[in-house]
């Protein structure tokens, strides 16, 4: 019998993780879990009230990398494992930026341990050109950015060099160039995304 899949929608912030992570859920009929939807409001509550900032939006700060951040993952790969355990393939938007650049995270991270045993594990790496990105940020104008706005070769600097370094036997990688394209061009890349994802 063949596992669900659990689908990781990898990628920079605005590169277009969720839209993309929605229409293979819905194309595939598979359960969709964003981890924006599910920690914002908490994580938004938790910064505002408990990080030496006080701002609410800080996803730059200590507190928030080295506390929250791992609390919003645990969450998220919590869900997605029940719902593997009654058999729906899952798609799961969130960067996972962190995560795959640990060459052993497949095999040490307790959640995503758990999820490879009952699960095979998709990666779409989701990218954009810079100049898109920049276009989407600022259209999109969410306090979250502002950082990466303010601070805009640093930031591209440091997501520069993201790739998956995990073991190529213990996943499937895909690839989506979600740059601004034809409508008609875009409709034919995705609708090849989805084909190749069994």
């Amino acid at each position: 019998m063949q596992k669900p899949n659990v689908i990781l929608m990898v990628g920079e912030i605005g590169v277009g993780k969720s839209y993309i992570g929605k229409k293979i859920a819905e194309m595939k009929n598979y359960t969709y879990i964003d981890k924006d939807t599910v920690t914002t409001p908490l994580t938004e509550y938790i910064l505002a009230h408990n990080s030496p900032t006080q701002n609410s939006h800080d996803r730059e700060s200590d507190f928030y990398i080295q506390t929250v951040r791992p609390l919003e993952y645990q969450a998220l790969l919590n869900i997605a494992y029940d719902n593997v355990k009654l058999g729906h393939s899952v798609v799961l938007t969130a960067g996972f930026e962190q995560e795959i650049l640990q060459q052993d995270y497949l095999h040490t991270h307790p959640q995503m341990k758990a999820l490879r045993e009952v699960a095979t594990i998709i990666v779409v790496r989701v990218t954009v050109d810079s100049t898109t990105l920049l276009n989407r940020l600022i259209k999109r104008n969410e306090q979250r950015d502002r950082w990466k706005l303010n601070n805009w070769e640093t930031y591209m600097a440091q997501v520069s060099g993201l790739t998956v370094r995990w073991h190529p036997d213990d996943y499937t990688q895909l690839g989506f160039d979600n740059s601004d394209m034809l409508p008609v061009l875009y409709d034919l890349k995705l609708q090849g995304l989805v084909q190749s994802i069994r």
